[in-house]
């Protein structure tokens, strides 16, 4: 989508996408643009997937029973995890980066078939980062599950750089849409009292952008569509009652 006139007509409109993209394809004001415009983006993510011939070997055969696995360091202990985030969102390349490793069939063995399974694992790496991650995430791998390299059919490395061709939203890698400062916490993705709003009548954005931001997942988009359907006559909000059953088990 080019523009939000290709979509259909329609009273409400709920946008998945990051600042940038809003901008691109919205008829925004000139003072939303500029706010819009001052918005940071944080680190990157670089993706590695890969097709084994069997489960991991893990050095500990406790993580066999894990599909999510967090790597850092050459021990794995937080203020190591904490030194190698900090550079990493300063624009310094790690040499051991912060790495989650996801195994899907250790959680849904159906996700194995004729003993192969996927594999894929992504690092922090500093926003935009050019580098080929396979490198990096295989030694870390090979570190933790010695014998990793040999269940190897085949494999495939997405830069940081490259994200953002696969999805536009992830702007220099970036799959949070978004660095978490303090700043951009309170004021995400710019100063306003409802932040899911746009300028524009019945347009709203519900991306991880907004409040409460990323790995809180699904909130935004909800959040976001209570505020949008509270601006709705009583008589038309068709979801509102399952939104309130949502938000009672919720604990709103």
């Amino acid at each position: 989508m080019d523009s939000l006139q290709d979509l259909p007509a329609r009273r409400l409109t709920l946008l998945d996408v990051s600042p940038r993209e809003l901008a691109r394809i919205a008829p925004l004001p000139e003072g939303y643009l500029r706010a819009l415009s001052r918005y940071r983006y944080g680190p990157g993510a670089a993706k590695a997937d890969f097709l084994v011939g069997g489960a991991i070997p893990w050095a500990d055969p406790r993580l066999s029973r894990a599909a999510t696995v967090h790597l850092g360091g050459t021990r794995g202990t937080a203020p190591e995890l904490a030194r190698a985030e900090t550079a990493t969102a300063r624009g310094l390349r790690v040499r051991h980066p912060y790495i989650i490793v996801v195994d899907p069939a250790a959680a849904d063995p159906a996700r194995a078939a004729g003993g192969r399974r996927p594999v894929w694992a992504y690092a922090h790496v500093p926003h935009g980062d050019p580098r080929d991650p396979l490198p990096t995430i295989r030694a870390a791998l090979e570190s933790h599950a010695p014998g990793f390299t040999d269940t190897v059919i085949a494999e495939r490395g997405v830069p940081a750089a490259r994200l953002g061709a696969y999805n536009p939203n992830y702007v220099g890698g970036d799959i949070a849409s978004g660095a978490m400062t303090l700043w951009q916490t309170l004021a995400r993705p710019v100063p306003r009292w409802n932040p899911y709003r746009t300028p524009l009548p019945g347009t709203w954005l519900c991306s991880s952008a907004t409040p409460p931001g990323p790995s809180v997942h699904g909130m935004c988009g909800y959040h976001a569509a209570r505020a949008a359907l509270a601006t709705w006559p009583e008589a038309e909000r068709t979801g509102s009652a399952s939104l309130e059953r949502d938000d009672h088990r919720l604990g709103g």
